[in-house]
């Protein structure tokens, strides 16, 4: 009853949208944000005189000194409202699989887990170690409806539908924005020294339009590497986190490809084969023989954060959130009072299935408390001292409120310890910093309302019938993909081999599996 009213939910909020007039009407927009919703006022459990301990999981830069106090400060004012303490568990990114996901598989005590379609959510269910949160036939009823209506009367519906695996929400999404384009930042000062002004950004259209900027930003900083890679390739056309499970996402669609009317290619390519792909990898390298390239980027220890929060680079691909939010975010959260970054924007704004699982947190299986663990995840959506605790630390000591309603970071220490507001419940009501747009988290939702819906919104791929040939494909890519796309290894040698060996290990197989159960979901969508 509840996914069927959520469907219905959705369905309307597109059909509403639909109706409106529209410059290309074969292409759906995204749905409208909600109406901002007061939440249900949390009610105190009855005398709490055993609360339990919720351990929560978060990936981050690490553990923190700040962290017990935060604890301290947070836990006093929730054990009366769910009866429970909640103890942080900080885990560096490089860490995460090693400590937080082994943890989970060898049944560690983890009632609540940060997770993502693009970080391990689709393998975690696949490993049945998620517990099912809208199942009536639960050993606990229907988590999400029992105890979740915060998060239900203040959430784009939109969110919960997408980020079901058949029906079932394993996760509960941030309450962010819904759509996260390919885009650039750049370093204002290296910038405005090489004569980079905004309309010079504007012209940039391609990899190759930024060569003259990158001669002289290496010549102005000789020491550095102005083009810093990362995990994401640079004018990318490719639909992120497509199919769960293949590695590097090489197995995915073209989202630039549409035709007279606006539709989608669907044609599902494998990236590597693609001259799009050639091109890319062969420009990495040259621009690493130029100095343009850091030359230990696609060995162990080569960390782009770390360098970008420096301010040691001129330009570097990131996802976008519209508005500048995310230039303004990256230089909040970098602990570098002088970084100063401005936004180059050029992919088209979708709406996909990544996107509505791009952040959630899931309770495990084996939690003992998913009770408590779920009146937390609540409390994230709908009480602004929880979430904003959770966000900036213990008021009057990490930060102080200003008159315009802003946040003043006295001590970052625990700011920086955890990725930022996209982690935390709902940013609707969270409070922003005195360096942010008092407006951010209002622009956040409406960036996506002319967002067009990609067709595969919904679709998640089943890596099951294929598990074999995968493993022997991520060996494939672990040997080939950082040294081609960080410039280490020659192209020309090296991607035949690359493509060779992809072939041997099953990956035309793996093409033909998704392409079956793409067309079967899209067969049973439209009836």
């Amino acid at each position: 009853m509840f996914r069927t009213l959520v469907s219905l939910l959705l369905l309307t909020a597109v059909l509403l949208t639909a109706c409106g007039p529209a410059a290309r009407p074969e292409t759906p927009t995204a749905p409208p944000a909600p109406a901002p919703a007061e939440a249900p006022t949390p009610t105190p459990e009855p005398a709490c005189t055993s609360p339990v301990t919720i351990d929560l999981y978060m990936v981050g830069g690490g553990d923190t000194p700040a962290r017990p106090e935060v604890e301290a400060a947070l836990n006093e004012y929730i054990r009366p409202l769910i009866c429970a303490n909640v103890r942080f568990n900080i885990v560096g990114w490089g860490d995460w699989a090693a400590k937080a996901i082994t943890g989970l598989q060898a049944g560690e005590k983890i009632d609540i887990i940060f997770t993502a379609d693009w970080f391990f959510y689709n393998e975690l269910v696949a490993q049945d170690l998620l517990l099912a949160l809208n199942d009536d036939n639960g050993p606990h009823g229907n988590l999400l409806e029992k105890y979740g209506q915060g998060i239900l009367a203040t959430i784009n519906p939109g969110f919960i539908l997408g980020s079901q695996i058949n029906g079932i929400n394993y996760g509960i999404p941030v309450n962010k924005e819904l759509s996260v384009p390919d885009g650039f930042v750049y370093n204002l000062d290296v910038a405005e020294k090489i004569g980079f002004t905004k309309e010079e950004a504007a012209k940039i259209k391609g990899m190759r339009d930024f060569e003259p900027w990158l001669e002289k930003a290496k010549a102005l900083r000789p020491d550095e590497y102005p083009y810093l890679v990362n995990f994401m390739p640079g004018f990318s056309p490719w639909l992120p986190s497509f199919a769960a499970g293949v590695p590097q996402n090489i197995l995915t669609m073209n989202i630039l490809n549409r035709d007279a009317n606006g539709n989608f290619d669907e044609t599902i390519y494998n990236v590597v084969e693609t001259e799009w792909f050639r091109n890319y990898v062969t420009l990495i390298r040259q621009w690493r023989d130029k100095g343009w390239v850091h030359p230990e980027a696609a060995l162990t220890g080569y960390e782009p954060d770390k360098l970008m929060n420096a301010g040691k680079f001129f330009v570097v691909a990131q996802p976008l959130k519209g508005n500048g939010i995310k230039a303004q975010e990256i230089m909040l959260s970098s602990g570098n009072p002088d970084l100063r970054v401005a936004e180059l924007e050029w992919q088209p704004k979708i709406v996909a299935t990544f996107n509505t699982g791009g952040s959630m947190m899931s309770i495990p299986k084996l939690s003992e408390h998913p009770v408590e663990a779920m009146k937390f995840i609540n409390l994230l959506h709908s009480d602004p001292k929880v979430v904003n605790t959770c966000l900036y630390g213990v008021e009057g000591k990490h930060w102080q409120l200003e008159p315009d309603g802003r946040v003043n970071l006295i001590d970052n220490s625990w700011f920086v310890a955890h990725p930022g507001p996209w982690v935390w419940g709902n940013t609707q009501i969270q409070y922003v910093t005195n360096k942010e747009d008092p407006n951010k988290n209002r622009l956040l939702i409406e960036y996506a309302k002319d967002a067009a819906l990609h067709p595969t919104l919904g679709f998640r791929f089943n890596k099951t019938p294929v598990d074999a040939e995968l493993t022997a494909i991520n060996a494939v890519v672990e040997t080939y993909w950082n040294p081609l796309v960080y410039g280490y290894v020659d192209p020309a040698t090296e991607l035949p081999k690359f493509i060779n060996e992809l072939k041997a290990a099953g990956i035309d197989k793996v093409k033909a599996e998704l392409e079956r159960q793409y067309t079967e979901w899209k067969a049973t969508k439209q009836k």
